[in-house]
């Protein structure tokens, strides 16, 4: 009797699952979409610190900084103990550097919508919390669902998305556009639309007066990121109203969307990172590329 005991202890002994590792209490995100992630994660009280591009959601902002986007303070985390860095593809060369460290890492890759649902499934892993990033994941796959029973019956126009530009003069010189191997191709085809530079390998092309032309697109769409957040070129930014900028497409190239005043302004910092809102994000642009349907 004494035997069989001790043969079944050892059976329990090998068939228990072996105790997971314990969630990251230390963690440091290097990216803003990481950042909302985690937040929405509820494993705000686990960051360390963030990067000055860290500011959604409002609570970001007071958590200790270090550096910029692209940076890469690896004395920080070893003296900080951090036991999670969140980064994202821009930051691969560093990679090599974190594995020789030992350092944890997660790596967001944001150039889908399915991406983006991918990486708050593993991040949310990576910190324990598979069953919120579930939810998140489900609501933006309910946002997707939404969006594609609207549309399914649209024409769906080619559009020209400016993601940066200066706003100085009255009217629109040259700009940075969105191309094919960008995150808003994604969004724009999803919305009902068609990328007018869908063909462009450049992620993100500047484009003159004259590939304006070339180009004549039926809907001009403008990112518009709240101000200091979003722009590379943001000389005049401050202060401008949509109404100004509209006005500043509608003096310049008569292209289609110009003639037809097919120019429509998203506003806020949303739209510059692919995170837990991207559903938003989707219905923005699905609003704007088709404002016929009843929304």
């Amino acid at each position: 009797m004494n035997k069989l005991k001790i043969i079944l202890f050892v059976l329990m002994f090998f068939l228990l699952p072996l105790t997971a590792e314990a969630a990251p209490k230390r963690i440091v995100s290097l990216t803003p979409a990481g950042t909302e992630i985690l937040y929405a994660l509820g494993q705000e009280k686990n960051i360390i610190a963030n990067t000055t591009f860290c500011d959604y959601p409002p609570a970001a902002i007071k958590k200790p900084k270090v550096g910029g986007f692209a940076s890469m303070n690896f004395e920080y985390f070893i003296s900080s103990k951090a036991d999670l860095v969140v980064i994202q593809d821009l930051h691969a060369q560093f990679v090599p550097q974190l594995k020789k460290l030992k350092i944890p890492y997660v790596m967001l890759h944001q150039q889908t919508i399915n991406e983006v649902c991918d990486s708050i499934t593993n991040l949310g892993k990576a910190c324990d919390s598979e069953e919120k990033a579930f939810k998140l994941v489900a609501d933006i796959q309910k946002d997707i669902k939404y969006v594609e029973d609207k549309i399914k019956k649209s024409i769906r126009p080619r559009v020209l998305l400016c993601i940066s530009r200066e706003f100085t003069g009255k009217k629109v010189n040259s700009f940075f556009a969105a191309g094919n191997a960008s995150f808003y191709n994604d969004i724009i085809t999803r919305a009902g639309g068609i990328n007018a530079l869908k063909k462009h390998k450049v992620t993100y092309p500047q484009i003159s007066q004259e590939g304006m032309m070339m180009i004549n697109p039926d809907v001009i769409l403008e990112l518009m990121g709240d101000v200091d957040s979003g722009h590379s070129l943001r000389k005049g930014f401050h202060g401008i109203s949509n109404e100004t900028i509209k006005q500043q497409w509608l003096n310049g190239v008569q292209v289609n969307a110009v003639k037809n005043k097919q120019v429509y302004i998203l506003n806020g910092s949303i739209y510059l990172r692919p995170g837990p809102r991207v559903g938003e994000v989707l219905k923005g642009f699905a609003r704007a590329l088709h404002p016929e349907i009843k929304w």
